[in-house]
């Protein structure tokens, strides 16, 4: 997945991956098993079938039909059989959570939920770990295991949504075969940003190629499909997992979104092989999967520098990722609406985000590096946004935040080039703007029994967020 989601956003990086053989993920990053939305099939599908499983006989005879068929619809030929197993929800919910714990770092994991609270996206009680381990218990339906080489699908599958999660899910042994998927997107540390894109690109294949499998008998193809009827968002069902913070949910959808988005574009132009192209050269950012001109001209991006900690600690860094355009976008969607926060994400052109602890104080550093000065301007902006937000913020029945703090308050707040807030629980949140570059500076603050206590403290925040900003590279 994403940054935010892989582990769910980057931290939105491998949360999403993790649930789909990728990555926060925050996100999400490492197993196969990828959610699969359960209202995103058609009113129709072409095959008449049972109401279920039959358990008796034959997943494999299941798999091995559909496989047949999901391979004639992508035109992509199956290598090899794929085994198939029935399994329950709560055995799949294992699967993904023996993964999570073997195949994600746990300082990883403990760092992705500490940057969403530095954030202030998550309240003090919210536990990462479990929070996608809901999300899954909503939402996975089946899933391909490419270590196992199976196809698992949940025993209470029915109708549709058993051929949906079946031709999906088939897709990505599709990829697994010819594309090395489980090498591609098996946890690596540093690697959100690129990981999320491969996610993405995984997501998008097999999405687009499962609508083309629902309308068949209609003639109708995904990428015929206007993308405003393509928004899965709102048929998502993770959207009713209340407990589950809204950034999580928009890291889970996204690579989805995103995904189909791309592959329908390459689709249009150049049908399956175009796509076929795209898996022979990945897009290496999310930035190119979000901007297909950008993929065409391998618009790469800039590097940059490992982050100093904070003057007066905590001085050890326990992760440092790349987040990415996505991750960003995700995040500024948190304080203003959709579509100001894809373009206050645009023009993206590197990051680094690092977390810092020693014992029970943490701190969070991200620089942000953009094309231009307009675009970094845009980007202080979306920042200060969530700086001046308030702590304890007020959610509506999707929730989304009831208010967003203005253009025009954000826009006097920076001024200067720089806007700081002492937070009563999580700290300073500093943003500091020079040139293309913009460094956010969170915390420090104490972890404690009733949630966090603070560092107040803006003029240090302020101090570190400037060094962050004018360092070498």
């Amino acid at each position: 997945m994403n940054g935010l989601g892989r582990t769910a956003v980057g931290f939105i990086g491998w949360g999403l991956c993790a649930c789909s053989a990728a990555r926060p993920a925050p996100a999400s990053p490492a197993s196969a098993a990828h959610p699969i939305p359960k209202e995103t099939a058609p009113a129709s599908a072409p095959v008449t079938r049972p109401a279920g499983i039959d358990q008796s006989a034959t997943a494999e005879d299941e798999v091995a039909r559909a496989l047949k068929y999901v391979s004639s619809i992508r035109e992509l030929a199956a290598l090899s059989a794929v085994k198939g197993r029935v399994i329950s929800r709560d055995e799949m919910v294992k699967y993904v959570e023996r993964d999570l714990d073997t195949q994600v770092p746990p300082a990883v994991v403990k760092a992705s939920g500490e940057i969403l609270f530095a954030l202030g996206t998550v309240p003090a009680s919210f536990d990462y770990r479990n929070g996608l381990l809901d999300v899954m218990r909503a939402e996975l339906l089946g899933f391909y295991e490419p270590h196992e080489k199976t196809m698992f699908l949940g025993a209470d599958l029915r109708g549709q949504e058993l051929d949906a999660t079946l031709w999906h899910e088939l897709v990505h042994a599709l990829q697994d075969q010819h594309y090395g998927l489980e090498k591609l997107l098996t946890f690596a540390d540093d690697a959100s940003d690129w990981q999320g894109a491969i996610h993405a690109l995984a997501e998008g294949d097999a999405t687009s190629a499962m609508v083309d499998a629902m309308f068949a008998p209609k003639g109708i193809h995904a990428p015929d499909v206007p993308e405003s009827v393509m928004d899965l968002q709102s048929a998502l069902s993770v959207g009713a997992v209340q407990q589950v913070p809204a950034i999580l949910k928009r890291s889970v959808v996204a690579p989805y979104l995103d995904g189909l988005a791309f592959v329908n574009a390459l689709r249009r132009r150049g049908g399956w092989s175009a796509v076929d192209q795209a898996w022979a050269r990945p897009p290496a950012t999310t930035e190119q999967l979000l901007h297909l001109d950008k993929y065409d001209s391998h618009e790469s991006g800039e590097v940059l520098a490992a982050l100093s900690a904070p003057p007066k600690g905590p001085a050890s860094a326990t992760y440092s990722d790349v987040y990415g355009e996505e991750t960003l976008r995700i995040l500024f969607a948190e304080w203003m609406p959709s579509r100001t926060a894809s373009e206050a994400a645009a023009g993206w052109s590197g990051d680094r985000v690092t977390a810092f602890a020693d014992a029970d104080r943490t701190a969070v550093a991200w620089r942000v590096r953009y094309d231009n000065d307009a675009a970094a301007l845009r980007g202080l902006r979306a920042f200060a946004r969530g700086a001046l937000a308030p702590e304890d913020q007020v959610l509506d029945a999707r929730g989304r935040l009831q208010e967003f703090v203005s253009d025009a308050d954000a826009e006097k707040a920076t001024r200067s080039g720089q806007v700081c807030r002492e937070r009563h629980m999580r700290g300073p949140f500093a943003v500091v703007r020079h040139g293309r570059d913009v460094a956010v500076a969170l915390g420090p603050f104490r972890r404690n029994s009733s949630g966090a206590t603070p560092e107040r403290d803006c003029s240090n925040a302020l101090r570190w967020a400037t060094a962050l900003v004018t360092a070498a590279k």
